[in-house]
């Protein structure tokens, strides 16, 4: 795993490609949203053109302020989601996130991507502890958190009124 230090910063973990979104990737937020049909921050996808616009400037800003955030994911020069870290202003603590397109989905590739961000979380941004939190209905979310390592840390009321398990993730073998 390569990074770097500035902004925009890239990863690089057993043939696949993280980067920081750029106002560039209007597409791919376009792409996902017009087919997920998972639950993303809260909502399902069908958003509307201003919407998805709207979630990329917030993601590039996330970066700017916060020099942490979520990463695209590429396989060569396809697609395949995001990954990364995220700590909404009005969020108790960050957590580790990601979505994947449907054809990327069961190849491994979100279990890959996550290691590669919880390792430069501790490693590079030198985090003491990476979590990851979701609706208890997640159950692909929660296998991806114990595939991780994951251990349940605490239960926790959020701002939207919902209460999760909060997973605290280890740092990443190898």
């Amino acid at each position: 795993m390569t990074s770097t230090l500035a902004y925009p910063v890239t990863l690089s973990v057993d043939g696949l490609t993280l980067r920081a979104p750029a106002p560039q990737d209007l597409m791919h937020y376009v792409d996902f949203y017009a087919v997920s049909d998972v639950q993303v921050g809260g909502y399902r996808g069908g958003r509307s053109a201003d919407e998805v616009a709207d979630i990329l400037r917030r993601d590039i800003a996330h970066w700017q302020d916060k020099r942490f955030g979520m990463f695209l994911v590429f396989d060569g020069n396809a697609f395949m989601g995001g990954t990364g870290l995220a700590h909404p202003d009005d969020w108790p603590c960050h957590e580790l996130t990601w979505w994947l397109m449907p054809a990327s989905r069961g190849k491994g590739i979100a279990t890959r991507a996550s290691r590669a961000v919880i390792n430069w979380a501790y490693d590079v941004l030198g985090w003491n502890r990476v979590e990851t939190h979701m609706r208890d209905e997640n159950t692909p979310a929660r296998r991806l958190a114990q595939r991780l390592g994951g251990q349940i840390d605490r239960r926790q009321k959020f701002p939207d009124g919902v209460t999760r398990d909060v997973f605290l993730l280890p740092r990443a073998a190898s």
